[in-house]
């Protein structure tokens, strides 16, 4: 039996990067998934679909088009899982934006983009999602950062948005634990993915800085923040919640 067998989860920014291999690995583990996006394809064209790899694990899946922002997107995101499918189980908030700017440089328009994206949609779809998640004793799973957990260089809008996504959690766990419903969060640390490669390609100087403080030896993969997120996601944490996991090679261990 596999660890989401009979699942219904809903992954938001599932096209590409981090929430691609979520939204794959519960596919796998036997989830019918929501993948939720503002674009259907992934950001970078060598970039693998996410339906290519939910097609080679034989799960059912939907698309639905999503700004996470946008109050009547994300109930609409959430109603598309439950109208569609009876339930729903699982919520992955993991659509986020990243621009890096000192706090007196960073313009007003995109602060406000960070952070509706990153908390504002954090709080849009929880809000939807966890009447059903109650019914289904469910879990939500927060993409929070490793700058939501210490300061970041040159992002204040970023620190601020994943800080609130961590105190989010751990808020939402106290209200909803009686419910049985689990909400955890991950902080993912250096991530190889289509958000930074511009700066993996380049910017060596910021390679250098994320790579002396992290003490693993390579940065991370999607991959890895998809098995922590299916431990959240699965019957394995039920007694885990308010949680920020760190994945990060260390690098909040300093």
């Amino acid at each position: 039996m596999s660890r989401l067998d009979g699942s219904v989860a809903l992954v938001t920014g599932a096209s590409s990067g981090i929430g691609n291999a979520i939204a794959a690995a519960f596919g796998r583990e036997g989830a019918t998934v929501v993948v939720a996006d503002v674009r259907r394809e992934p950001k970078l064209d060598d970039e693998r679909s996410v339906f290519e790899k939910l097609d080679d694990t034989g799960a059912e899946y939907s698309f639905v088009e999503c700004d996470v922002s946008d109050p009547a997107a994300a109930e609409a995101a959430v109603e598309h899982a439950v109208d569609s499918y009876g339930q729903l189980d699982v919520l992955v908030n993991n659509a986020g934006i990243y621009y890096q700017y000192e706090a007196e440089a960073t313009p007003v328009e995109d602060w406000d983009a960070i952070v509706d994206v990153n908390a504002r949609g954090t709080f849009l779809c929880s809000k939807y999602a966890l009447p059903h998640l109650r019914e289904s004793a469910g879990k939500v799973v927060n993409l929070a950062s490793i700058f939501g957990l210490v300061g970041g260089g040159r992002s204040a809008a970023y620190c601020a948005s994943k800080g609130a996504v961590a105190n989010l959690t751990r808020q939402m766990a106290l209200d909803y634990a009686p419910d049985e419903v689990n909400i955890n969060a991950l902080a993912p640390g250096i991530i190889e993915t289509a958000q930074n490669v511009e700066w993996r390609e380049n910017a060596p100087e910021i390679i250098a800085e994320w790579e002396a403080a992290t003490p693993w030896p390579t940065f991370g993969s999607p991959e890895d923040v998809a098995d922590a997120a299916l431990f959240l996601a699965s019957d394995e944490s039920d007694f885990v919640t308010g949680a920020v996991l760190s994945v990060d090679g260390g690098w909040t261990s300093h």
